[in-house]
Formats: C-alpha cells, sequence, structure tokens
C-alpha cells in the first residue's frame, strides 16, 4: 500500500512538472485586423492595405511587415508592399496593367498578411468598379463655376453615374475646406459655383479636388485641378515680426516662460539653501552640548 501511494505521489509531481513546462511553452499571438481600401487620384490608382491591432490603448498599428496584394483571387498576385509607421502597405497599379473584370464589371482585390511569430495572419478583399471622374472649370461674366462629370464604361459604352454624391473642395494646411457636397443629376453631372473669396498663393492659384470619397462601389477617386481662382496672398512676414510659427517667439512668451522658470528654480534653490543652513544649524548645537559637558 506503501509503494502504491508512493507511486502516485511521483506520477502527480511528473505530471504537473510536464503540464507546467507544456503550459509555459505555449505561445499567446496578437489577432490583426486588415483593411483594404482603393485610392484613385488623378487616374494613379494605388491599394492600401492598413494592418492594424488591439491594443490597451486602442487600434495600434503593425510596421515593417510584408503585405501581399492580389487580384481575382490568390493565385493572381499583383505585388509587395511594406507597412509603414501607420500599419499601412500602399501598391501602386500600373496604368498599363489590364485588369480583368466579373460578370458584374468589377474589379476583385485581395490583401494578405501571412503572419509571423507573434501575430496571426490575417487578409481582406473588396470590390471595385471603376469610375472616371471629369473636372472642368469655366469664368462666365465672373462666375466661376465648376463642373464635375462622372461616369463608368461597359463594352466601350458611357454610363453616367446618377444621384451620387462628390465631394468638391480646397485642400487646406490642416483639413480640406468644403466648396459643395453636389448630386450628379441624371447625366452623371453637376455644377457648382465656386467662391471668389477663398485665399490662394502669391499668385491665386488654389488646387480645387472633386471626390469620392469611400464610396462602397468606387473606393475613393479624385481629380484635381490647380487654378487661379484664389485671392492672391502672400505668407510671407518682416524678420521682426513675432508669432507662434516665425523664429523669434512673442514677448509675452518670453516673459511668462522666464517668470515661470524663474519661481521653479528659485523653489529649488531656496530648498538646497535651507537644507544647508540646517546643516550648519545642526552642527553648531552639537558643538554647543558637547561645551556644555
Amino acid at each position: 500500500m506503501k509503494k502504491l501511494h508512493n507511486y502516485l505521489l511521483i506520477f502527480i509531481s511528473v505530471f504537473t512538472l510536464v503540464s507546467a513546462s507544456s503550459f509555459s511553452q505555449v505561445k499567446t499571438t496578437v489577432r490583426p485586423s486588415l483593411l483594404l481600401q482603393y485610392v484613385k487620384i488623378n487616374e494613379t490608382g494605388t491599394l492600401q492595405a492598413k494592418l492594424t491591432y488591439s491594443g490597451e490603448t486602442g487600434e495600434l498599428p503593425v510596421k515593417g511587415v510584408q503585405i501581399g496584394f492580389f487580384y481575382n483571387g490568390k493565385s493572381n498576385p499583383l505585388g509587395e508592399a511594406m507597412t509603414d509607421e501607420n500599419g499601412t502597405a500602399v501598391y501602386t497599379i500600373n496604368a498599363d496593367t489590364m485588369l480583368p473584370l466579373d460578370e458584374n464589371g468589377a474589379w476583385k482585390f485581395a490583401s494578405e498578411f501571412k503572419g509571423i511569430d507573434s501575430i496571426d495572419a490575417a487578409s481582406a478583399e473588396i470590390s471595385i468598379k471603376d469610375v472616371t471622374l471629369e473636372v472642368t472649370l469655366s469664368l462666365v461674366d465672373s462666375v466661376k463655376t465648376i463642373t464635375v462629370t462622372a461616369y463608368t464604361s461597359e463594352k466601350g459604352n458611357r454610363i453616367p453615374v446618377k444621384n451620387e454624391i462628390v465631394n468638391v473642395f480646397v485642400p487646406r494646411m490642416f483639413s480640406n475646406l468644403t466648396v459643395a457636397d453636389a448630386t450628379l443629376d441624371g447625366n452623371g453631372t453637376a455644377k457648382i459655383e465656386f467662391p471668389s473669396d477663398i485665399p490662394g498663393d502669391k499668385e491665386g492659384n488654389l488646387p480645387i479636388v472633386a471626390r469620392f470619397t469611400e464610396h462602397p462601389v468606387f473606393g475613393t477617386v479624385g481629380r484635381s485641378i490647380t487654378e487661379k481662382w484664389g485671392v492672391p496672398n502672400s505668407y510671407s512676414f518682416p524678420e521682426a515680426h513675432r508669432a507662434l510659427w516665425t523664429k523669434t517667439p512673442p514677448r509675452w512668451m518670453i516673459i511668462t516662460l522666464s517668470i515661470l522658470l524663474t519661481g521653479v528654480w528659485g523653489h529649488y534653490m531656496f530648498a538646497v539653501i535651507s537644507l544647508i543652513l540646517i546643516r550648519i544649524d545642526a552642527k553648531r548645537k552639537k558643538a554647543k552640548d558637547e561645551y556644555k559637558l
């Protein structure tokens, strides 16, 4: 009975050690998310794949890994691209590349991340119908008019894009200045009167963009034209000009910062001097007590 008890204890010990070793060797991996988008600006089409994973602070990018791009299934590779600091890999489609269409007249694109030791594999697919955007600018009796036309092609025929919204805007430094959200009519055309008070560069040049933004069928498709439709503006400043965006900061900022730094360093100096005085006072008291003895 005692032998059986000993054997049972040995078996339990060995089983516990093996289980602990096996558990310690199990690797935890991250399950990423892969988002694929089609972007075409001025007839240059790109596939943009964004690879992220959920972290404690939100969605975090996966940097420096290869993403493969395909069309009509993974047996037809287009190429590869590496993710940047934002986790985005961009592949530019060659303008001479003839991609076959499916039965609905659309392109089928796919992207794939094969995975690494710490991150699982991921893939994404989209179906895109090619659309052409044309932008025409006209000036009649000081009235500036933008004409936007959108159409698709089927068997050599132009099919107008109807009742879709096209965003017309002027790019600014931090965001886009919306001119209009135009709705295309039955002919796939929309006309917008352009405002005459938008600042341009020193010669009045303005980039004007018409775009489908993240359309579920067309993706993001835009057309950009630069025209002297802005108010000429000079953004140069004299050397003596003080502002947050110049090399010389404003005086109020220098004065405020000087006061704050003086207060901080003054507190440090007060603390150091106080410690020195406390130490001197302690030595004097000690010497006085010894003298009395």
